[in-house]
């Protein structure tokens, strides 16, 4: 748990997968594991509390996977079978063009938040997220509707 403190309080980018840029949207304290919650939750706070604070974006597993119970160093996310991984790289691409961002890019997480406000909706999730277990209880879309309404 000691190399989690680096991503919610270093001045290192936290590096964020394109489709946890929304998840963190309906972030709730709920998790596959209690380290895993702990993460997000660290995660999470940091750029509320933060906004400024640098993301990199990519489309590989990121912070809040470091430490999922379903990440596979080898073969990456196994949350759904062997196929995992390619289905969330993908789900990152769509997020990440919708966004306007490329894999790589650092910025600030308030100019992210200006972009899913901008260029997203919470009815745009069923298409992006798939099989997702979370997108049933509707944190998500209400999130990202929340956002646009406050930014």
């Amino acid at each position: 748990m000691a190399d989690l403190k680096l991503y919610a309080w270093s001045s290192t980018p936290i590096r964020l997968r394109g489709h946890t840029l929304l998840c963190l949207q309906g972030f709730r304290g709920e998790g596959y594991s209690p380290s895993f919650v702990a993460n997000m939750a660290a995660i999470h706070q940091t750029l509320c509390d933060q906004p400024e604070t640098t993301v990199q974006v990519v489309a590989s597993p990121d912070a809040v996977c470091a430490a999922c119970p379903h990440q596979q160093e080898s073969s990456g996310c196994t949350l759904n079978g062997e196929p995992s991984e390619a289905a969330m790289i993908d789900q990152d691409r769509v997020v990440l063009e919708r966004l306007g961002l490329k894999a790589g890019e650092q910025l600030a997480w308030q100019e992210i938040l200006a972009r899913i406000s901008t260029s997203m909706s919470g009815d745009d999730l069923p298409s992006i997220c798939g099989r997702c277990r979370w997108l049933p209880l509707g944190y998500c879309h209400e999130g990202i509707d929340q956002l646009r309404s406050s930014i």
